[in-house]
C-alpha cells in the first residue's frame, strides 16, 4: 500500500454509488504504511536528515487525509446498506459497523462483545504455572430447530435441532432466550 493506491481508492469512491471492493487487509495495510512512514521519518531525524524527515512527514499527512477521506465516504455508504439491509464488499472491521446499524435500525439491543468469565483450572502443576481456561458458565437447551445462526461477528453457529444442548456466545443465547427458542441453564464448576 502507498499513497498513490489511496489516491485511487479515494477517486473509484468518490466516482461509484457503491463500496468498491478492498482486500480483507485493507485497513492493516494502512496501519503498516503508517508506522513505516513514522519510523522513517524518526530514522531520518536520528540521521539529521531534515530534509528526508519532512518528506516522510508529509507523505504521513497526506495518507491520513487521504484515509479519513476514504473512511467518510465508506461509512456514509455502510449507513445507506445498513439502513437497506444488504450487507455487501464490507471488510470485517465494516461488518462489524453494519451490525451495530441494524440493530440500531431494527431497535434491537446493539451487540457488544462481553467476556465470558474465566475459571482458574489447575491440576498438579504448581500454582505459579497453573494455566486460564475459558470454562463455559452457561449453556442452552434449544426448543425448536434452527438453520445457522450468525453472531454480530458474522460468525456461524449450528444449525441445531429441538432438544440439543449447545455452548453459544452470551449475545446469542439471550436473543433465542427472547424469542423462546431456547432455555438458558446455569454450568457450575
Amino acid at each position: 500500500m502507498d499513497i498513490v493506491k489511496l489516491r485511487e481508492l479515494l477517486e473509484a469512491e468518490l466516482s461509484s454509488q457503491e463500496l468498491t471492493e478492498l482486500d480483507e487487509e485493507f485497513y492493516e495495510e494502512f496501519d503498516s504504511l503508517i508506522k513505516a512512514l513514522k519510523l522513517s521519518a524518526e530514522s531520518s531525524r536520528e540521521r539529521g536528515e531534515d530534509v528526508e524527515e519532512r518528506l516522510y512527514l508529509a507523505q504521513l499527512g497526506i495518507a491520513e487525509k487521504l484515509m479519513r477521506e476514504i473512511i467518510k465516504i465508506r461509512l456514509h455508504k455502510i449507513v445507506d446498506l445498513a439502513v437497506e439491509g444488504v450487507p455487501y464488499g464490507l471488510t470485517s472491521e465494516e461488518r462489524r459497523i453494519f451490525t451495530m446499524l441494524r440493530a440500531f435500525i431494527e431497535r434491537e439491543e446493539i451487540p457488544v462483545e462481553i467476556p465470558e468469565e474465566t475459571v482458574e483450572v489447575s491440576g498438579e502443576v504448581p500454582e505459579r504455572e497453573a494455566s486460564k481456561k475459558r470454562v463455559p458458565r452457561e449453556a442452552y437447551i434449544i426448543k425448536v430447530d434452527l438453520p445457522k445462526i450468525l453472531d454480530p461477528e458474522l460468525r456461524e453457529y449450528g444449525p441445531f435441532r429441538a432438544g440439543d444442548l449447545v455452548v453459544i456466545p452470551r449475545g446469542l443465547g439471550k436473543v433465542l432466550v427472547e424469542r423462546d427458542a431456547a432455555e438458558r441453564i446455569k454450568i457450575t464448576p
